[in-house]
């Protein structure tokens, strides 16, 4: 029988993913660093690398019968168990702790020992996920999915280093400091800010392109599953070098010293990055000490401030990425700046020695502006804010093009929304508010054992029910107007550049879509009800306009396929409206009085509701968009005068998520 750890495949042989590797070696040195999110698509050896790491890395010492895996060296950590009485020490393998996305609270955080609450009547504590993970390696595979909760009991332990658990008349604290590993789909849906933040290097993973390297991961893949013994035999001298690197590095990384010249490299970098707050700064801080001790080097250098860059803030912004090259520039366009500016400031001390008093008083207002200068990146920032908004970033004004706020809504979006049925994860447990079939059997028997010996004794007061979640996903109609209004080309490119920019926003937050565009007499829908609107691409790109405007007809059709969604109500049912106000064909009593009555029919569905405006044309006093909007209790937004309305219709639906209520 092969043991488990034979099993793990050797870090050092792992092909390619060089930043993956790095990025966790240099977690391994100094975990103060904050960890690192892995960016990417499946199947691209992160998990491997992971569980290679831990297996590759040296024991560590834990007080003996921890369940906290207390440090015997660090008094001040120490759990009160472990304060309390002397203890014995022993020696444990670091170990890749794992947080599945369906984890409950309680698995999370910890509670009541059942076992001993029955047998000896006394309120332990059932250790979780977090102690399970202190001076260990956790790992969140898709953490962006994660739920809410889950994602603050992370944030106050990554904050803290402590796990508070107050459960069921248990109140404690232990350690937990952990190296965090997430990894993450982006176009699954974005990480929490607040966490996002708290993580100290941002990387992607691509699969390798070059046709030896996959085909090298297949041939050591194979050999490896043939003789797994004999495989890491082969590499164990370059396990065994990796291993002594890391340890040497650790041992010297307080000796490692930063001038403050490489800090004001560092403090440029982010001004001229753009970064929000100060983790970033000190992360590459970190990073760059780090990398310097792993190369047995006394002092960063700018090399380490480079390479710290790239790992920390090449994929922290969202929609944007950073590569080699365009750090490379921002820490050349930093050094050339501080270079210039010591320049000046020679030529200025020059000046001070050699001119009068009087001259030296102008000389000393040259100096203060030059140090005007240095100080502030941040004058530049300020300079830039009042510079016009680019096309690309019109949805910073969003509420500029928000003609008329509708009344309040349910919640939307977001990432979980508390459940009615007994579908969804199940998140927690709590008091039943009503006779509820959905019984927290564990939480149940957790209660009655606080008053139970032996057999557990269940009384009404016990019953708990579960507190599910899941995702607030929508099935959103746009209807579309490919009318005639205004028969040109730039209106099929503005409709396609909108629709486009609609599929991509859905597919990143897992939204169903259907597409309903109106012209001639009636309606047709373009993209039937889909997960997966971009595989109707070809569709989009035929899309002609022309004929009158049938607008009432593309409300109705769009209402019948909401309607169906709200009846399964597992899609909250939301329809966008894309035209410019001017329907000229009716279905019963006119064009516009059929329009209105549909309108009000979606309010009364309950059917959300949004109407964009994308294209100029004359009212004549009256706005049929702002009628709609009222009448279907929605919200209006006017995007006609933009160049390039596709990425504000974009923005307008993440600030109906981020605005809509619960």
């Amino acid at each position: 029988m092969r043991l488990l750890k034979n099993l793990i495949f050797p870090f050092s042989a792992i092909v390619g993913q060089e930043n993956v590797k790095k990025s966790l070696v240099l977690n391994a040195i100094n975990p103060s660093i904050g960890g690192v999110l892995i960016k990417g698509d499946k199947g691209t050896g992160k998990t491997t690398a992971v569980r290679a790491l831990a297996d590759l890395l040296p024991p560590i010492k834990v007080v003996k019968g921890c369940p906290f895996n207390c440090d015997p060296e660090d008094n001040d950590s120490l759990c009160d168990f472990c304060k309390s009485e002397d203890h014995e020490i022993e020696e444990k393998k670091m170990r890749v702790v794992e947080l599945p996305l369906g984890a409950t609270e309680d698995r999370v955080v910890g509670s009541i020992n059942l076992e001993k609450a029955l047998r000896e009547g006394t309120r332990a504590l059932e250790p979780g996920i977090l102690a399970e993970a202190n001076r260990n390696i956790l790992y969140v595979d898709e953490i962006n999915l994660l739920d809410d909760n889950l994602v603050d009991v992370l944030l106050d332990a990554a904050a803290y280093g402590v796990n508070i658990v107050e459960r069921e008349g248990i109140s404690l604290a232990h350690p937990s400091n952990f190296i965090l590993v997430g990894t993450m789909n982006p176009a699954e849906g974005e990480l929490r800010p607040q966490l996002s933040d708290r993580i100290g290097m941002h990387i992607s993973v691509q699969s390798l392109l070059d046709l030896k390297d996959r085909v090298q991961i297949m041939a050591r893949r194979e050999e490896f599953e043939q003789d797994p013994v004999m495989f890491r035999d082969k590499y164990q001298e370059q396990q065994d070098q990796m291993l002594s690197g890391i340890i040497h590095a650790r041992d010297i990384l307080d000796k490692v010293q930063v001038n403050r010249e490489m800090m004001e490299l560092i403090a440029r970098i982010s001004l001229e990055m753009g970064v929000d707050g100060h983790r970033a700064d000190i992360a590459i801080l970190k990073t760059a000490k780090t990398i310097a001790a792993y190369q047995n080097q006394d002092e960063v250098n700018f090399q380490h401030v480079e390479e710290a860059a790239l790992l920390v803030l090449g994929e922290r912004f969202h929609k944007q990425s950073c590569d080699q090259n365009q750090i490379k520039k921002k820490v050349e366009q930093a050094q050339n700046q501080m270079q210039e500016e010591k320049k000046e400031e020679k030529t200025s001390k020059g000046q001070q020695e050699t001119k009068s008093q009087a001259q030296n008083q102008q000389t000393n207002f040259s100096s203060e502006e030059s140090h005007g200068k240095q100080k502030g990146m941040q004058l530049k920032s300020n300079t830039e804010e009042d510079q016009p908004v680019s096309s690309e970033e019109e949805g910073v004004d969003i509420k500029k093009l928000l003609k008329m706020k509708g009344k309040k809504k349910k919640r939307l979006y977001g990432r979980s929304v508390d459940s009615k049925t007994e579908k969804g994860r199940y998140i927690k447990s709590s008091l039943p508010k009503k006779n509820s079939r959905d019984v927290a059997i564990d939480a149940t028997l957790r209660a009655a054992a606080l008053h139970s010996k032996g057999i557990i004794d269940v009384k009404t007061d016990d019953i708990r029910q579960k507190v599910r979640k899941h995702g607030a996903k929508a099935s959103i109609a746009v209807v579309v107007d490919i009318s005639g209004s205004m028969v040109s080309e730039n209106k099929a490119n503005r409709v396609k550049d909108i629709l486009d920019s609609i599929i991509q926003d859905t597919n990143r937050h897992q939204d169903k879509i259907s597409v309903i565009g109106f012209k001639g007499k009636k309606a047709e829908i373009i993209v039937p009800t889909t997960k997966r609107a971009s595989s109707f691409q070809d569709v989009i790109d035929k899309i002609t306009v022309g004929g009158t405007t049938p607008l009432a007809s593309g409300m109705k059709k769009g209402m019948e396929i909401l309607k169906k969604e709200n009846k399964r109500g597992e899609f909250i049912p939301f329809m966008v409206i894309l035209t410019d106000g001017m329907p000229n064909v009716g279905i019963d009593r006119g064009p516009i009085p059929d329009a209105l009555k549909i309108a009000e029919e979606l309010q009364k569905n309950e059917i959300l509701t949004i109407v964009i405006n994308f294209e100029q044309t004359a009212r004549y006093g009256r706005d049929m968009n702002m009628e709609l909007a009222m009448a279907s209790g929605g919200r209006y937004y006017d995007v006609q005068e933009l160049e390039n309305p596709g990425n504000a219709v974009a923005q307008i639906l993440e600030f109906e998520r981020e605005n809509s209520e619960s």
